[in-house]
């Protein structure tokens, strides 16, 4: 089973990175409507699909804990990618949270949308340090 998720790892944080960015741009234009005051289509249940999926994803990642743990015996032999997934757990559930609550009950709102934004653009920051550092870890144990 670890040797799949050797690989299924990765392979699944990258398509999370990639939907991550697709909700956060979308995201961006949905503050600039609200802050800037622009005019512009934002797709809602795109945005709220793509970056459900990609925070489920980044929770999902955790698993990259039991292939260390099943394979070399400890967990946190990665370093720093081991270190960086328990915030990026964090503020995907937190992402989770304040955008179940934008989606379910809509109105207008200037704070929690604000808040809801910077936790994801830090949790965007933080993977993609993840994924520089992954890389670092796939050529030390692949």
């Amino acid at each position: 089973m670890s040797d799949v998720l050797l690989w299924l790892h990765p392979l699944m944080q990258v398509c999370a990175a990639v939907l991550g960015v697709w909700a956060m741009w979308q995201g961006m234009k949905r503050a600039a409507m609200l802050y800037g005051k622009k005019k512009m289509l934002f797709p809602w249940k795109q945005h709220v699909r793509l970056g459900t999926l990609a925070l489920v994803l980044w929770i999902l990642g955790g698993l990259g804990f039991y292939v260390t743990l099943d394979l070399f015996g400890s967990t946190h032999i990665t370093g720093l990618h081991a270190e960086l997934a328990w915030p990026i757990i964090g503020l995907a559930f937190l992402g989770l949270i304040t955008g179940y609550i934008l989606n379910r009950y809509k109105k207008k709102r200037t704070v929690l949308p604000l808040v809801h934004g910077v936790l994801n653009v830090v949790l965007i920051i933080l993977v993609a340090i993840e994924c520089y550092t992954g890389i670092g870890v796939w050529e030390n144990f692949s």
